[in-house]
């Protein structure tokens, strides 16, 4: 029986691999350094990809780059979204109790899930994208078409991630994520300016662009972004086609590194249908929370545009003035929710980096839940729960402090600049509550309560389309009211989810030490940011673009010089926070020298 072979993962050297005392794949610490590490590096590739874009295609295309995003988002969560952690929490359950038939059955049953999903993702997202332009600007099918392959490409990923991550190695979803962000940023960026280039080169040539008449090479532009848009997300498809390939060609040649003694070992596995009726049973309490989370982008996509509409155009040219000169009345919508979106990415750049520790610790408290130890349960919750607010509270109260001055360096005398400000500032704030919400969804998925963020999810999402629908109808208000819409609605998730977490697990949270003394530093970090990006540009009265990206440059690093002396003197940091971080134990020893911890 623990010969056969026929379907399963084979490891490379199964056979010398020491055994290691029950003790398999990464530490929570380990884990975390690794996919964090990996996913700082894929945010650094991914602003490296949309900042340029942004530039490129401008607040139009941006419109149609989002609105795909954001029909993407929920098909790809309904198809494969809450099933990698339904796969990573069973096999990390069946690691722990010795079951590694179980293990290996249950990533064998979780792929043909995972290809009927990715196939009929697929086909969801190109035949509901028809449907689903009529709620938003028409021009924005082709980059729902050309973003659809990605549904099928990243379900089949998802399999082999959540099967590594359940043997809590990071380190193939970490490349793979790599992999993925290089592909969209050499082939998505390269097809959006080769796109936009084209269009420049038959204005010159016949004044056409893409089969429309033009007079001006503005209007050429106009022409070119619906293509431009649709050519960056066919990059982001094929980025995540290459991650696939990377995973099927590391499953082949380093296996699982499950050994042939363990195997031999272990009981029978359970049937498949008993093994899916488990998978379903996580699984999809979690899709449908990670959907309701993604539903506020649709929201968003439907919402503004469609409340945008019911504005007088006149109304909003007075607000915004010459911002608007360039764009049609009936394309104001579009221009605006894209602009919003520039604003978007800058946030969303922290919840992603602070979503790894989630990743990393639902495997590990998933093992420490099924044996019951409750040393290692508390642990893991509260180092999570500690280095996302020592990572979320600055960087999102720092935003918040430079909003203007960072949309300006990076979208330098694009009307985003200046229309994403007020927008910016309270997405800045809202990175203190949307950096906690995918880890403790995963905690609370790890500990059996996976029904938890869907209810409440439900909950938040009905709040933000409530304040969506007001607000942004509001002449004064529009556009703007989106972001006090999403802040809304995390804010009540992130409070309910903690108090939810803390009570199942049995903790009782140090409130000063957890949030209160980073939330301090913090404060001190914006406002030295804000104090010192004030005060050179009082003394410079430069117009200089290069003088002001310096002076922003210089801002932020006196703020993470203030927050790192401060955090560090109230001792809001401790041994096991910095344990966390990559060379944790170096840096650690240095600061016990200076009796700084």
């Amino acid at each position: 029986m623990a010969k056969s072979k026929k379907t399963e993962i084979k490891p490379k050297g199964e056979k010398t691999r020491k055994k290691r005392g029950g003790s398999r794949g990464q530490s929570l610490v380990e884990g975390a350094a690794i996919l964090t590490f990996g996913t700082i590096l894929v945010k650094v590739i991914g602003a490296v990809f949309k900042i340029p874009l942004g530039n490129v295609i401008g607040e139009a295309g941006m419109g149609y780059f989002s609105a795909a995003y954001a029909l993407y988002l929920p098909v790809y969560t309904l198809s494969a979204a809450g099933f990698p952690s339904a796969l990573s929490r069973q096999v990390a359950e069946n690691v722990a109790m010795g079951r590694y038939k179980d293990a290996r059955k249950v990533h064998r049953v979780a792929q043909r899930v995972f290809l009927i999903t990715g196939i009929l993702g697929f086909i969801a997202m190109s035949a509901g994208g028809f449907i689903y332009i009529k709620f938003v600007d028409p021009d924005s099918i082709y980059s729902v078409l050309a973003m659809s392959p990605s549904v099928f490409f990243c379900c089949m990923m998802a399999s082999y991630r959540g099967y590594y991550e359940g043997l809590r190695n990071m380190t193939p979803t970490a490349v793979s994520q790599v992999i993925e962000a290089l592909g969209k940023l050499f082939i998505g960026l390269g097809l959006a300016v080769g796109i936009m280039y084209y269009g420049e080169y038959t204005f010159h040539n016949n004044l056409t662009a893409y089969g429309v008449t033009v007079n001006t090479l503005e209007q050429a532009h106009i022409a070119s972004y619906p293509y431009a848009a649709a050519g960056s997300l066919a990059g982001i498809a094929i980025g995540s086609l290459l991650g696939l390939v990377y995973m099927l060609i590391h499953q082949k040649k380093r296996g699982d590194d499950i050994t042939e003694e363990e195997l031999a070992s272990s009981p029978a596995p359970h049937t498949s249908r008993e093994i899916l009726k488990t998978f379903f049973t996580i699984g999809i309490p979690i899709a449908m929370g990670v959907l309701v989370l993604n539903i506020t982008q649709i929201i968003d996509a439907i919402t503004i545009q469609n409340r945008l509409e019911g504005i007088d155009p006149a109304m909003l040219r007075g607000i915004y003035g010459q911002l608007l000169d360039s764009v049609t009345d009936d394309k104001i919508p579009n221009f605006l929710y894209g602009a919003y979106n520039f604003g978007i990415n800058l946030y969303n750049l922290v919840p992603y980096i602070t979503q790894a520790l989630g990743v990393s610790a639902l495997p590990t408290l998933a093992a420490a839940w099924a044996i019951h130890r409750k040393s290692k349960i508390h642990s893991s919750i509260n180092s999570v729960i500690k280095i996302s607010v020592l990572i979320g509270f600055p960087a999102g109260l720092g935003i918040c402090a430079l909003a203007g001055p960072i949309l300006e360096l990076l979208y330098p005398g694009k009307p985003a600049a200046v229309i994403a400000v007020p927008m910016l500032r309270v997405l800045g704030v809202m990175v203190l509550f949307g950096a906690l919400v995918t880890p403790i969804n995963s905690m609370l998925q790890a500990v059996g309560r996976q029904k938890v963020p869907v209810y409440l999810m439900l909950i938040g999402a009905s709040i933000k389309l409530l304040m969506n629908f007001t607000l942004v109808g509001i002449p004064e208000i529009n556009i703007k009211g989106a972001p006090i819409g999403s802040i809304s609605c995390y804010m009540f998730i992130v409070v309910v989810s903690l108090v939810i977490l803390y009570r199942r697990a049995k903790i009782k949270p140090d409130i000063i030490t957890t949030f209160i003394k980073p939330l301090f530093a913090s404060v001190l970090c914006a406002a030295s940011a804000w104090a010192v990006n004030g005060l050179l540009t009082s003394m410079l009265h430069s117009d200089s673009r290069i003088v002001g990206a310096l002076i922003t440059v210089a801002a932020i690093v006196v703020a993470v010089a203030v927050y790192t002396f401060v955090i560090l003197l109230i001792k809001g940091i401790t041994k096991e926070d910095i344990l966390m971080l990559p060379k944790g134990e170096k840096i650690v020893n240095v600061l016990e020298k200076r009796n700084l911890i």
